[in-house]
């Protein structure tokens, strides 16, 4: 008796993932310098930090109020504020807008937080363009095309999809759990979230939501990096509020800050050369930048990723010792080609160094 078809391609895809997961932990791996760390603002309540598409500028909240800075922390302007709060600001893709958070309050009607937006250029064109239940954290797409944001019309906190006019909203993601901020891949066709300290992608077209990264620690604010290879977040795995690298594909991770505080909202710079975060080092919340260099370079395993690639490890050697057991011919075919994939991979990263 040998193996159907569909045992051998389940076997062929465990060889691949372990191989390629192999790969990024061996000569391909390599370690994300990091640079110095600079604190811009000296304010309390400082948070949400986000560059301009330029790479010139940085938009935060500070206290109830938006603001923008240049990209070294000096100009520090109010560019929205009013008596109710505004926050969790972002620029639009051409970097003339801002769109943010605020609660709307009205003589006689129920409180709720909506989405607003207010042109650089001119401070006092500023619209709201969401209404009724809770909508906020709204992130523009690369093309400019849509902003994807969180809202609570069905109940609790998911993920929508609307125009820049705030026409045609449409819902991504539907979970009895509050999902947390989205952020656009470079290409637009995938947005990164957290639910429930996991990380997880949707692609807005067909909304089926993949889980990225499952592991025992509390995992929120992923955002990608300008070529997509990475994501930060910000994770409770150093038994503080860190910023985290991984790989875009959810293996390997390497920690960026080791502050004894909370640093959350990670931002990467256009250039992906920095990331911009708010940090309560001190005891007042303020912005920060941290240099990066190296960034190209695949992210290692952590140590428990290595103890699964182990047990992975063991689990297809002895699936596949049974199998060549009964299909030898087979085995063969599978290991060639195997081989034959590692090598070009290989190859074509030595090229690409040279």
């Amino acid at each position: 008796m040998t193996l159907g078809r569909n045992n051998t391609g389940t076997l062929v895809l465990k060889i691949a993932l372990i191989a390629s997961i192999l790969l990024i932990s061996t000569a391909l791996a390599g370690a994300i310098s990091l640079g110095e760390t600079e604190q811009l603002t000296f304010d309390v309540n400082q948070r949400s930090p986000a560059w301009s598409p330029d790479g010139q500028l940085i938009t935060y909240s500070s206290e109830q109020a938006i603001w923008i800075m240049n990209a070294d922390g000096s100009d520090q302007t109010r560019i929205y504020d009013t008596i109710a709060w505004e926050g969790e600001p972002s620029f639009s893709s051409d970097g003339k807008f801002i769109y943010y958070a605020t609660e709307h309050v009205q003589p006689f009607s129920s409180k709720f937080v909506s989405i607003r937006v207010v042109e650089l250029a001119d401070k006092s064109n500023t619209s709201q363009i969401t209404e009724n239940a809770d909508k906020r954290e709204p992130v523009m797409s690369p093309d400019g095309t849509k902003i994807a944001y969180l809202s609570k019309t069905a109940g609790n906190y998911d993920i929508w999809t609307m125009n820049p006019d705030g026409s045609e909203n449409r819902q991504i993601t539907d979970s009895s759990s509050n999902e947390g901020a989205p952020s656009w891949s470079p290409e637009g066709d995938m947005l990164v979230y957290s639910l429930e300290g996991k990380i997880w992608t949707v692609d807005p077209d067909n909304r089926v939501p993949k889980l990225l990264r499952n592991d025992n620690f509390v995992n929120t604010n992923p955002v990608f990096n300008p070529d997509g290879t990475k994501i930060a977040f910000v994770s409770d795995r150093s038994g503080n509020s860190d910023i985290w690298v991984m790989n875009s594909n959810g293996v390997g991770i390497e920690q960026v800050t080791f502050e004894n505080s909370t640093q959350e909202h990670p931002a990467w710079s256009p250039e992906g050369d920095k990331i911009a975060f708010s940090s309560n080092e001190g005891g007042d919340y303020n912005i920060w930048t941290i240099a990066l260099s190296d960034t190209d370079s695949l992210v290692e395993l952590g140590p428990d990723e290595e103890l699964l690639v182990e047990e992975e490890k063991f689990d297809i050697l002895k699936e596949l010792e049974a199998f060549a057991t009964k299909s030898p011919l087979r085995t063969l075919i599978i290991l060639f080609s195997l081989s034959v994939i590692v090598i070009v991979m290989f190859l074509r990263n030595f090229l690409k160094g040279l």
